[in-house]
C-alpha cells in the first residue's frame, strides 16, 4: 500500500511536519517537498511556534506526514548481541507503543512513545482537516542521509549519530543548549531541525527494509489516496473535456468555414456548368445553321461571286447573283431555310454564242458541281433571258 501510496502523491507536494515536545511547549517544523521523478525538490522549510500558526498557514489540501519527538519520546540502541537488549527487547508490548527503528552497523536504533501520546496529536490535526498519511517518532531516520551528508557525525535534533562504513554506529543526546548545524543535501542547504523530516521523505517515497514502524490502521490511508487520485483524474478529464470542447468548437468554425466556401464554390461551378451546356448547346446549334447554310464551306462566299464575274463576257449583263438563297419566304418567328450550295444567277444578253461560250467555261470551274438552265427566253426586243442554277462540290 505504501509503494502504491508514493505513486499516487509523488505528483503533489507533500508536507512533513516535525512536531518537537518540550515540557508545555511544541515547536512544529514544516518541511515542503515535492517528488519529480526520482529527485525530491524542498519547496519551502518554515517553523511555527503554535498549532493555531501552523493550520492557518499550510495548504490543507496537501497530504501530511508527521514526525513527533522530544518529551515523551525514549530513544535506545538494542544490541542483539547483548543478552540484555534481547531481554528487554522481547518483553516490549508493541501493541501499546508506537515505534520507529533503524538498523545500523551492529544495533537496532529505536524510538518509542505511548499510543496515547500520538492517538491525541493525529486526532488533533485532523480535527483540524489535515490528510494525515503516515506517522513517525524520533529522530534516527536522519541516519538514511549518511551517503549526500558523507560525516561520520550528524546531528539530529536533540541525538548526535555516529556512523561506521555508512550506518549509525551509536548515538548521544545533546545537552541544553542544543547545537543547531547545517548540511548540504545536492543544492539544497538544510539544518538539523529539519533533517529527520527529509530522512523521513526518503523512507516514504522509497521504503528501506532497514527500517521498521508502527503501523497505524486508525488512519485512513486509502481514502486519502483515492481522494487524490479521483481529484487528480477528475481534474485531467475536466481539462481533457474542455480542451476538447475548445477544440470541437474551433474545428467546427473552420470546417464550417470551409463548407460555406465550397457550398460556394458548387454553386459557382453548377452556374458554369450549366452555362457551359447552354453555350455548348448554342454552338451546336449554330454549327448546325451553319452546315445547313453552307457557311462552313472551306471557300468564302465572296469567291464563288468573283470566279463567276470575272468569267462573264461584255456582251452579257448580270440582274441577280444569288449565292445560297432562301428557299422561302422570311416570316417571324420561324426558322430560315437556306438552299445550301446552290448559287442562282440571273440575266440577259443578245447573243446566244457568247453565252453558250461561257457556260463551258464554267464547266471547267473546279469547285463547280453541276449547273442547270432552268429557263432561256427572248423577250419583244430579241433580247434572251436565262436564269442558271449552280451546284457547288463539297469542300
Amino acid at each position: 500500500m505504501i509503494t502504491f501510496l508514493s505513486k499516487i502523491i509523488k505528483l503533489n507536494n507533500l508536507h512533513v511536519i516535525g512536531i518537537i515536545k518540550k515540557d508545555n511547549e511544541e515547536t512544529y517544523y514544516v518541511l515542503t517537498v515535492k517528488k519529480k521523478g526520482t529527485k525530491i525538490d524542498i519547496v519551502s522549510a518554515v517553523s511555527f511556534d503554535t498549532f493555531e500558526k501552523i493550520a492557518q498557514n499550510i495548504d490543507l489540501k496537501i497530504p501530511v506526514l508527521l514526525a513527533i519527538d522530544g518529551k515523551g519520546i525514549l530513544n535506545k540502541e538494542i544490541n542483539f548481541n547483548n543478552e540484555t537488549d534481547v531481554t528487554w527487547y522481547k518483553n516490549i508490548d508493541f501493541e501499546s507503543i508506537y515505534y520507529t527503528s533503524l538498523i545500523g552497523s551492529n544495533s537496532n536504533f529505536i524510538s518509542f512513545c505511548r499510543k496515547n501520546i500520538v492517538e491525541e496529536i493525529t486526532e488533533k490535526f485532523l480535527k483540524k482537516g489535515f490528510q494525515v498519511v503516515d506517522i513517525y517518532v524520533g529522530s534516527f531516520l536522519s541516519g538514511l542521509l549518511h551517503n549526500a551528508i558523507k560525516k561520520d557525525f550528524i546531528t539530529s535534533n536533540d541525538i548526535v549519530l555516529q556512523f561506521e562504513n555508512g550506518k549509525v554506529a551509536n548515538f548521544t543526546k545533546q545537552t541544553e543548549p542544543l547545537k543547531i548545524e547545517e548540511y548540504k543535501l545536492g543544492k539544497e542547504t538544510i539544518s538539523s531541525n529539519f533533517l529527520p523530516l527529509y530522512g523521513i521523505i526518503v523512507h516514504f517515497f522509497v521504503p528501506l527494509k532497514e527500517v521498521e514502524k508502527t503501523k497505524n490502521d486508525a488512519l485512513n490511508t486509502e481514502e486519502i489516496i483515492y481522494k487524490k487520485a479521483f481529484n487528480i483524474l477528475g481534474i485531467t478529464m475536466l481539462v481533457g473535456f474542455l480542451t476538447s470542447l475548445l477544440i470541437s468548437y474551433f474545428l467546427i468554425q473552420y470546417y464550417g468555414s470551409k463548407n460555406a466556401e465550397l457550398n460556394l464554390q458548387n454553386v459557382y461551378s453548377n452556374q458554369s456548368y450549366q452555362l457551359i451546356l447552354d453555350l455548348e448547346k448554342q454552338k451546336e446549334n449554330k454549327q448546325k445553321l451553319l452546315r445547313e447554310s453552307g457557311f462552313l464551306s472551306a471557300k468564302f462566299l465572296s469567291f464563288y461571286s468573283y470566279e463567276i464575274i470575272k468569267e462573264i463576257p461584255h456582251d452579257i449583263s448580270l440582274t441577280d447573283l444569288n449565292i445560297i438563297p432562301i428557299n422561302k419566304e422570311i416570316k417571324a418567328n420561324q426558322k430560315i431555310s437556306f438552299d445550301a450550295k446552290t448559287v442562282i444567277i440571273k440575266g440577259e444578253t443578245f447573243n446566244e454564242s457568247s453565252f453558250n461560250n461561257w457556260m463551258d467555261k464554267l464547266k471547267k470551274m473546279s469547285w463547280l458541281k453541276n449547273f442547270e438552265i432552268i429557263s432561256f427566253k427572248k423577250d419583244k426586243k430579241n433580247k434572251s433571258q436565262f436564269e442558271i442554277k449552280i451546284t457547288i462540290k463539297d469542300v
